[in-house]
């Protein structure tokens, strides 16, 4: 893994994950995990009919493993974190720490205007 040099006032679309996958907040949580692990990732953005609705993450994935619950029995919209928190691409690295810590979360969603065009989390200024 490389270290990759910032800026704390670069825009957050320098250093966003971009091509964000989708879940339906009707799939079971083990139709999610197997989406998470085919494609490696730790969280996935909930979307019906197009519109974002939440967030689902690996975090809230082991919560529910923790409480020996049947992942085939659970909808990802009983889970989901919701609403999903936005910051737009042309804001700073250091405005998206902040939201971030204001927020108490680890995602935030990447826009451009409406437009989602990529995920955000502290990994992302790691890599």
């Amino acid at each position: 893994m490389t270290l990759r040099t910032y800026e704390i006032d670069d825009p957050v679309s320098s250093v966003m994950t971009k091509g964000i996958l989708y879940v339906k907040s009707s799939k079971n949580l083990s139709e999610a995990v197997s989406i998470m692990a085919d494609f490696d990732v730790g969280s996935l953005l909930v979307a019906d009919n197009g519109n974002a609705v939440g967030i689902l993450t690996s975090k809230d994935i082991i919560k529910i493993i923790s409480e020996d619950k049947e992942l085939k029995k659970i909808k990802v919209r009983e889970i989901m974190q919701a609403p999903i928190i936005r910051i737009s691409a042309h804001e700073t690295i250091s405005s998206a720490l902040l939201k971030m810590k204001e927020h108490k979360i680890n995602h935030l969603i990447v826009v451009d205007g409406d437009k989602i065009i990529g995920m955000l989390n502290p990994l992302n200024l790691l890599i």
